[in-house]
């Protein structure tokens, strides 16, 4: 059976402020954060992670969970 939930690489840009009177601006910084898709609705499910472990742990949980139930059913 596919997996319903998959974990999505998305891009990220950091902005940095500066306070009146700062004449410096640091440019911004590239960076990634992951999302779980679902492939069914093309949703994204939670918030996203800034580790892709801690995102692909969740998905293995959430396709564990839908397999059971789909087997249930």
């Amino acid at each position: 059976m596919e997996d319903i939930f998959v974990v999505k690489r998305c891009n990220k840009i950091i902005i940095h402020g500066r306070r009146a009177g700062e004449t410096a601006h640091l440019p911004p910084d590239a960076a990634v954060w992951y999302r779980i898709a679902d492939t069914r609705t093309h949703g994204f499910i939670g918030d996203g992670y800034d580790l892709e472990e801690d995102a692909r742990h969740v998905c293995r949980q959430l396709n564990a969970r839908s397999n059971v139930m789909a087997r249930q059913g």
